[in-house]
């Protein structure tokens, strides 16, 4: 199964995390009818997905982000395309 490691640092406070994590979490439902679970910790957030045939994680530590995501049988060909496709969201929301 193909998986995805991504991390990218950032300067954002607790609060833009949080809000962050939300909005990510808000994005993936709506969007790509992804199913999401948010757990709210003191030093991170994490947003867990999952949809068929893919599932991961997202860190959202106090000065870094780190993603996972595996991809599996019918997902596979997609990976590069999902790789590009959260680099540049995280891009984005941590600029």
């Amino acid at each position: 199964m193909p998986t995805i490691n991504l991390s990218k640092k950032h300067d954002k406070s607790s609060d833009e995390i949080r809000a962050l994590t939300e909005q990510l979490s808000q994005l993936l439902q709506q969007k790509f009818q992804i199913k999401c679970q948010l757990k709210y910790q003191e030093n991170n957030d994490t947003l867990t997905f999952t949809r068929l045939d893919m599932s991961g994680q997202l860190c959202l530590m106090p000065s870094e982000v780190t993603a996972t995501v595996k991809t599996g049988f019918l997902t596979a060909a997609l990976t590069p395309v999902i790789e590009t496709e959260l680099k540049r969201t995280l891009d984005k929301y941590l600029a």
